[in-house]
């Protein structure tokens, strides 16, 4: 999308426009916790909330790490979704590797007649041994040798988990 918190402020016009022409459609978009630093995020937020766009539904991944390292230690963002509420939102808090968590967010979110904040506690990382929970690889690509470990180790975290959806 650009600069930080140019996703969340076009997914806001986006949904403006849905209204103004009377569309029926949602707009989804994605805001890192990181990203939520930036002042841009929270005038989207007020936005969709003085415009009442209850057609709007924000996923905020919050993984506690940026590209300069922790969130707490850069500039602390949290609570994100008290912030949120604060600007109107409905929001909820989710384990953001669970898809039943995130499917039954989405149904809340579509019924609160409010615009919807999902905030998503994740693993930076996860399923990657090297990269979980290490900001070092928030902007950069693995070499040959590091993609064949992490294509391995998440193939296989895939297969034990349709094995586990297979056996109940």
């Amino acid at each position: 999308s650009g600069s930080l918190g140019l996703g969340i402020s076009a997914a806001a016009g986006m949904a403006l426009s849905a209204k103004i022409s009377g569309d029926a459609y949602r707009v989804y978009t994605i805001v890192g916790d990181g990203e939520s630093e930036e002042g841009q995020v929270w005038e989207a937020a007020m936005f969709a909330n003085q415009y009442k766009l209850d057609n709007i539904i924000a996923f905020v991944d919050c993984n506690g790490y940026q590209i300069d390292g922790a969130v707490e230690d850069v500039m602390n963002p949290h609570p994100v979704d008290e912030k949120f509420r604060a600007f109107g939102w409905f929001a909820q808090v989710i384990d953001g590797h669970d898809f039943e968590a995130i499917d039954n967010a989405v149904a809340e979110a579509e019924k609160s007649g409010k615009p919807s904040v999902i905030i998503c506690k994740t693993v930076k990382g996860k399923g990657v041994s090297f990269m979980e929970n290490n900001y070092s690889w928030h902007g950069k690509a693995p070499k040959d040798d590091e993609y064949a470990i992490a294509e391995k180790e998440l193939r296989d975290a895939w297969i034990k988990a349709a094995e586990d959806v297979k056996n109940g």
